[in-house]
């Protein structure tokens, strides 16, 4: 007979320990999330697929595209992706040398978890203000945080060590 509901069967893993979410952390991702909707449906609409914000490094119809610049600037403002990434940019460059140096050991550490599970993870690259981009170096290293569990695992075992020791 099957265990009840909620039992662990034989030769189940424990659960792992998770970490809510604080209240504001959540609120920022569901605006974040539902801004990021209206804009590829605005994109989409316009007969793009997103490709990249001018000033981005990557593909050349960010440039050469004036039908794509057009759409990604008139999408950006009604979507309000524009505001939250000048909000974004300005919070990165407002920290601390401590939160970025926080930050940036965080991000190593995920990198290093991320190739113990034996993923192939490029070295991160400080930008002009010293800080680590971690999406920057999953994305080189074609690593959906999205879609990989060994991604979601590590971010999540950083994320607990992080809290425990605040």
């Amino acid at each position: 007979m099957a265990g009840a509901c909620g039992s662990a069967g034989v030769g189940s893993e424990a659960p792992k320990e998770t970490i809510p979410l604080a209240e504001s952390e959540t609120d920022r991702r569901e605006v974040l999330e539902s801004a990021q909707e209206r804009f590829n449906s605005c994109l989409d609409e316009s007969g793009y697929e997103f490709r990249g914000f001018a000033g981005d490094e990557g593909d050349a119809v960010v440039i050469e595209d004036p039908g794509y610049q057009e759409a990604l600037s008139r999408c950006s403002a009604g979507s309000g992706i524009a505001e939250l990434r000048s909000g974004f940019a300005e919070s990165r460059a407002s920290r601390t040398p401590d939160q970025l140096r926080a930050d940036n050991e965080a991000i190593l550490d995920v990198v290093a978890c991320l190739r113990t599970k034996g993923m192939d993870i490029d070295n991160p690259v400080q930008d002009e203000t010293g800080a680590l981009n971690l999406r920057s170096v999953l994305s080189s290293s074609d690593v959906n945080p999205r879609e990989s569990q060994e991604a979601q695992d590590c971010m999540s075992e950083i994320r607990l060590r992080r809290q425990q020791n605040d």
